[in-house]
């Protein structure tokens, strides 16, 4: 059954702690060329307890995953320059873990979705989404471990 953003707040995690307070722990980089968007993803999930830093472009998002090592990457695919699937190939050079990535992206087709995922994106959510759901979902990654 999937965590309600409320229960994901108050969810006691196996190590005794609230997800809040394990969510202060987590860094999220969510690398979209929709200024607004990112600053509306931002703001929500600093709500929820969480570091989280916003990248305009492929470029500027490469540069973030590399000086800070986050725990969850939010990655659009379709961006000007250095686009999503880019940042996907070229994190396969990074030393080191690799952040869980979620591909959050407006494109029809399967195609750039398929390529996404043999890339390494764990998950592809199509724009629009509905922002509980994607606190829910992070909620239940922390309790599951993946992040």
């Amino acid at each position: 059954m999937p965590l309600s953003p409320q229960g994901a707040a108050n969810l006691i995690i196996s190590n005794g702690m609230t997800e809040t307070e394990a969510a202060r722990k987590r860094m999220i980089v969510i690398c979209d060329d929709n200024a607004a968007l990112a600053a509306l993803m931002q703001h929500l999930l600093r709500k929820q307890g969480f570091s989280v830093l916003t990248a305009g472009d492929g470029s500027e998002g490469l540069d973030l995953l590399r000086a800070t090592a986050p725990d969850l990457l939010l990655l659009d695919l379709a961006m000007p320059g250095t686009d999503g699937l880019a940042v996907l190939e070229a994190m396969r050079a990074l030393e080191g873990k690799r952040p869980y990535t979620i591909v959050i992206s407006g494109q029809e087709g399967k195609d750039a979705r398929e390529r996404a995922t043999e890339l390494g994106a764990k998950e592809v959510w199509k724009k629009p989404f509905n922002a509980a759901e994607l606190i829910s979902r992070i909620g239940a990654l922390i309790a599951q471990g993946a992040i």
